[in-house]
This record gives structure tokens, C-alpha cells and sequence, in this order.
């Protein structure tokens, strides 16, 4: 069999029935045992946003921690990339509108994970350190019978990912975003690409931090101010979006064809799958970002977390989703961001090209900045520290060589790692329950004293 047949079979494998219905089974029972607490801390988490982190700010110890708050841009950049741009139109091109029904149910089932794999990444912090771990998951995994083999795996399958998914793919999608639009040649914007990974990564986690800052407020409201004025201008077709989505989920062959149990299974495969690789909770990436921090707040922090799922899914998502399916362009046979920018030109015309080439590009960038501060904590912890010098290196060579590659077998890859990442966090949230459940426990005592 060749490698690419190969690492095909191996990807749709790693994401067949099993583990989707195991990230089901866990997430509804993680719910369960915290008693929905992305429910009950949902409003919370807004307020903890706008909340001054002065307090944490003061307690930082060293220039490598970060705060809360910079752990939740971190976060928030991470998981707001071109997976959600692209993986929306893929999501209704393969299961139809109702996708988007079966991506928000997982989604909000999945805040619960994102909340105790935070917290579980910040309760060790100053008790034990594995490594150069401090916190994370590398940290809390090395507390589990064979705790040695699962830190180190999940930080070789984290590293993969930010090479990956968090690096080549997102490179490739801009070089094919400044080509399309404006004609540049991708080798121009792989080479301005090396230099500016070597800037950010050289700076160290304060410059990595300084223009997530300022990236990701300005990519989210970009998005939400653009796809606002789409759906107003298409306003009367929202509620028959609406039923479109409802009816999708229960009626899927209407859109897929073949018979219903078919058309049902690929319907509820493609939602699930697809949120699971849109919001990342599950996976251990925001863990690793929150263990950077000084571990204060845990509780507090982990409702923060919270709501990067929320933002990403039922903002971002569903905002996209409503706009491929109220302009009418969701079933013309485009696909990917594609399709985007189809529904975008029925209202800016040729100009809704240049917003989502635009949105494209920062997405990109944002996420790129982002996993490099992942995968730099993750071949810190895999080199025992030593070897730093040549991380942003490899980082910065797999965005040259990622932004004019063809890409198909690393999208492949990335699944792959992926679906490593998960199996191997969420075994170590299963283990650890009972202490997640407690830390939480015992902050509502506190609070009604």
C-alpha cells in the first residue's frame, strides 16, 4: 500500500463510530458529574471576560506565565482559524443544513470537557512538575499509571498538530488566499512568512501574546460585522434557515439521499466530527495554554475557558452556517471557503472575495501565532528544555515550505494526531473526575459563605 493510501485509511479510521461515540458518551457523562456547568457558569464566563485580571497580573512571576486572560486569547486564537471558515461549508456540503443542528449539540455537551481539562491543567500547578511541565496536560497525565509514556505522547501528538493543523495548513490556506486574490506568488508569501514566524517566535511568549491582542479581537469583529450585514440584507430568509437546520437533523435524506437510517448516521458522523475539530475542547490544547499560568484562579479560570467554545460554535459557526443557507448558495456545488465567499458576493459582489481573502489571511496568521506558542511548550517538554534555539527553526520552515505544498495528505495527518490528542486527554479527565468534580464543589461552598 503507498504512504498516502496509507495515512488515508489510518485518518478515517482514527475518526470512524468508536471514538465519536466515545467523545459523546464522555462528554455527556462530564457534564453530568459537574451538573452542566456550562450551563449554570454560562453567564459568569461573560462577566469573568470584562473583568479586570489586575489581581493575576500582580501575582505573574515570570515573563513565560501567562495570565488568564492571555490564556484565553491564546485559546480563543487557537481554535478560531480556518477550520471554522472551511469547516462549515464542508459540513453542510457532506451532511446537509442539519450538520449544523448535530455540531451545536456536541459543541455545547463539549464546553463541559473544555472546562475540566483547564481546570485539571491548573490544579497541579505548584504541587508537582513532570519535566519542564508546571501544568497541562504533560503534567497531570504523568500522575496516571503510565504516566511517563502518556505525557510524552501527548506532547509528541501536540506537537504534530501545531506542525500540522496549526502551521503548514494554515500557511497553505493563505498562500492560495493572496494567489486567488491578488495574483502573489506563494513562494513571496512563504518567504515573508519564514521571516515573520522567526519575529514573533524569537521574541519569545510576550510578543506571541502582544499580537494575539490585538489579532483576535480584530478577526472576531471583522467576521461578526461582516456576516451581520449578510444576514440583515437577507433577514426574511433567516427562520427558513432555521427550519432548514431542524429539519436537516431529523429528515436528513431529504438532503443527502439514500435511506434514512443512511442519511442519519452520515448526517450525525459529519456534525459530530466536525465540531470536535472547530472547538478543540477535548483535545488538551487550551489545558496546555491555562498551565502556563499561575494556577490561582483555577475554577475561575476554567468558566473563562468556557466560553472559546461558545464564541467559536454558537457565534462564529452558526453565524456562517446562517449565511451559506439565507443567501441560498449552500447547495451550487462550491465547497470550503469557496462557498464563503459565494454567499459573501451576493451581497458586497466582486467584494466579498477580497473581505473573506482577508479573513482567511488573519484567521490564519492568528492561529499560526498561536500554535507556535503550543508547539514551543510542547518541544520544551520534549527535549528536557535543551535544543530551544532550533524550534523556531523547524517552526518557521514548516510555514515556508507549508504555504506553497499541496496540503491534502497533511489535512490527513492532522486528523491523525488529532484523534490521538483526544483519546489520550480524555482518558486522563475520566481518571482525574472526582477531583475536578471537587475543586468545583468546593468553590460553590466558598461562594455561599
Amino acid at each position: 500500500m503507498e504512504f498516502s493510501s496509507m495515512i488515508m485509511t489510518l485518518a478515517q479510521r482514527s475518526w470512524s463510530w468508536p471514538l465519536l461515540v466515545g467523545v459523546f458518551l464522555a462528554s455527556v457523562f462530564i457534564s453530568l458529574q459537574l451538573r452542566f456547568v456550562q450551563f449554570r457558569y454560562f453567564f459568569s464566563s461573560i462577566r469573568m471576560l470584562f473583568a479586570s485580571d489586575d489581581s493575576e497580573k500582580q501575582s505573574q512571576k515570570k515573563a513565560e506565565e501567562l495570565t488568564a486572560f492571555q490564556a484565553f486569547i491564546n485559546t480563543l486564537g487557537a481554535n478560531i482559524g480556518n477550520g471554522s471558515l472551511g469547516g462549515i461549508p464542508v459540513a453542510i456540503c457532506a451532511g446537509g443544513p442539519g450538520a449544523i443542528f448535530w455540531l451545536m449539540i456536541m459543541s455545547t455537551l463539549a464546553v463541559a470537557l473544555r472546562y475540566a481539562e483547564v481546570y485539571l491543567g491548573m490544579a497541579f500547578i505548584g504541587k508537582y512538575r513532570f519535566g519542564s511541565a508546571k501544568g497541562g496536560p504533560m503534567l497531570y497525565l504523568s500522575l496516571l499509571p503510565g504516566g511517563f509514556i502518556l505525557s510524552y505522547l501527548f506532547a509528541f501528538f501536540c506537537f504534530g498538530y501545531a506542525i500540522f493543523a496549526g502551521n503548514i495548513i494554515q500557511c497553505n490556506t493563505v498562500g492560495l488566499a493572496l494567489q486567488k486574490t491578488w495574483a502573489i506568488d506563494p513562494y513571496y508569501t512563504a518567504f515573508f512568512v519564514l521571516a515573520f514566524i522567526l519575529y514573533i517566535l524569537i521574541g519569545g511568549a510576550a510578543r506571541v501574546v502582544k499580537f494575539l491582542d490585538m489579532l483576535v479581537p480584530f478577526k472576531v469583529g471583522l467576521f461578526i460585522g461582516s456576516c451581520l450585514i449578510v444576514l440583515i440584507y437577507n433577514y426574511q430568509a433567516i427562520p427558513h434557515a432555521f427550519y432548514l437546520i431542524w429539519h436537516g437533523a431529523f429528515y436528513p435524506q431529504a438532503f443527502i439521499g439514500g435511506s434514512f437510517a443512511y442519511a442519519l448516521q452520515t448526517v450525525m458522523t459529519v456534525g459530530l466530527q466536525r465540531s470536535v475539530l472547530i472547538h478543540e475542547a477535548g483535545l488538551g490544547t487550551a489545558a496546555v495554554a491555562f498551565g502556563s499560568t499561575t494556577g490561582q484562579f483555577a475554577v475561575k479560570d476554567s468558566i473563562l475557558s468556557m466560553l472559546s467554545v461558545y464564541i467559536n460554535t454558537h457565534v462564529i459557526c452558526l453565524m456562517i452556517g446562517l449565511a451559506l443557507l439565507t443567501t441560498g448558495v449552500w447547495d451550487n456545488g462550491q465547497t470550503s471557503s469557496a462557498l464563503v465567499v459565494c454567499a459573501y458576493e451576493t451581497v458586497f459582489g466582486s467584494f466579498g472575495g477580497w473581505i473573506i481573502s482577508f479573513l482567511t489571511i488573519n484567521f490564519g496568521v492568528s492561529v499560526l501565532i498561536s500554535y507556535a506558542y503550543l508547539g514551543k511548550v510542547c518541544w520544551s517538554f520534549l527535549t528536557g528544555g535543551r535544543y530551544m534555539f532550533i524550534f523556531p527553526v523547524i517552526y518557521a520552515m514548516a510555514a515556508f515550505v507549508g504555504t506553497f505544498m499541496t496540503v491534502g495528505i497533511v489535512w490527513q495527518l492532522a486528523d491523525i494526531v488529532n484523534a490521538g490528542l483526544l483519546i489520550v486527554n480524555i482518558l486522563g479527565l475520566l481518571w482525574f473526575m472526582t477531583t475536578i468534580r471537587k475543586g468545583l464543589v468546593e468553590y460553590e461552598s466558598q461562594r455561599k459563605v
